[in-house]
């Protein structure tokens, strides 16, 4: 029985003789955890201040206790106020090491207790000698408003500065063209910096066979990591709170010295010198 083309065995035709192309197929990408999600842009210390602080009042009642204890140092310019009071012939120092924080901004005094709040005790919290609450709801809603405004001022004067710092750079580049495929030029402010890796090649002698080996070491630099935000914190001294029971003093006053300090014990007059 004669054999056509169509029935002849697979192979004889030069059509079937010629293997499909394959057809790659594209398997999910499977992100890890950590590494696949797109790293955000790092933000100024300025920046993450005002969110946490926007985001602590939104949160808090206003009535939880600092866990540090806050401060008790009252200010710095109360020490400036003592010297607006105080005669000028006083000398009252400005600095004095027991007020050594500015005022609040938000919340420079307790309406309950008056005690005066440096800036160390933030305004969600309640006041560390009364505990009572610092921000009425109509002073709460003021505040978060404002810390909004904040936050948008800081972000667009952040941005600015970008474009001003990348533009700086295209600039120092000169007039020679970009090269297709180069891309757009790296933030500075939110690429880390990378080092390159450094090649070294070490000549060694051999004292007994007479001979010299070449051996290359490359090191491979880390590269710099931002700052996390626990460490870009900054941890300032905390005046403690006085103690409550009193100190009264112990021996009588003296009428001849009424202004003689009756708590330091064994105190002896010093004559000035003879001129």
């Amino acid at each position: 029985m004669p054999r056509t083309a169509w029935s002849i065995s697979a192979g004889s035709v030069p059509s079937d003789r010629l293997r499909p192309a394959q057809r790659p197929q594209h398997a999910p990408q499977k992100q890890n955890k950590g590494k696949g999600k797109t790293q955000e842009p790092l933000k100024s210390k300025a920046l993450c201040k005002l969110q946490s602080l926007a985001e602590g009042i939104q949160k808090s009642s206003g009535r939880e206790k600092d866990p540090k204890g806050g401060c008790f140092c009252q200010g710095e310019a109360l020490a400036l106020l003592l010297w607006f009071i105080a005669p000028r012939t006083a000398e009252i120092p400005l600095s004095n090491p027991a007020r050594e924080h500015d005022l609040s901004p938000y919340t420079p005094i307790c309406r309950d207790c008056g005690l005066i709040l440096c800036a160390i005790n933030l305004p969600y919290y309640a006041c560390p000698h009364c505990s009572a609450v610092l921000l009425s709801d109509a002073a709460r809603s003021s505040l978060s408003t404002r810390l909004n405004e904040e936050i948008s001022k800081q972000i667009k004067k952040e941005e600015e500065e970008k474009e001003r710092v990348v533009q700086e750079a295209r600039e120092a580049e000169g007039a020679f063209p970009v090269l297709l495929g180069s891309g757009t030029l790296p933030s500075p402010l939110n690429t880390p910096f990378r080092p390159p890796a450094q090649t070294h090649k070490v000549l060694s002698l051999n004292s007994k066979t007479k001979k010299y080996t070449v051996s290359s070491y490359t090191n491979t630099p880390v590269s710099s990591r931002p700052a996390s935000r626990a460490e870009s914190e900054e941890e300032f001294h905390r005046v403690a709170a006085p103690p409550p029971e009193v100190d009264y003093v112990k021996s009588s006053s003296n009428r001849n010295h009424p202004w003689s300090n009756m708590r330091i014990e064994d105190l002896h007059y010093v004559p000035p010198p003879v001129k």
